[in-house]
């Protein structure tokens, strides 16, 4: 998954008692989900949470369009 992902950065931690991690990597279409989902919902029996950011840039070009 890392490998197919190229993340910019990776964390792991232990969050209520949990073993977790927070994987930051760019996902260019919602449609990504399922394929990066599935496999840890099925193969680890995981839970899985996506949080869309933005940088700088973003904002720039979102605010510009209002």
């Amino acid at each position: 998954m890392m490998q197919s992902l190229e993340p910019e950065a990776a964390y792991f931690f232990t969050e209520g008692g949990l073993r977790s991690g927070m994987i930051i990597f760019d996902m260019t279409d919602s449609s990504q989900i399922p394929l990066i989902a599935e496999p840890l919902f099925q193969d680890l029996n995981a839970s899985v949470e996506f949080v869309p950011v933005m940088n700088g840039d973003d904002l720039q070009r979102a605010l510009g369009s209002i």
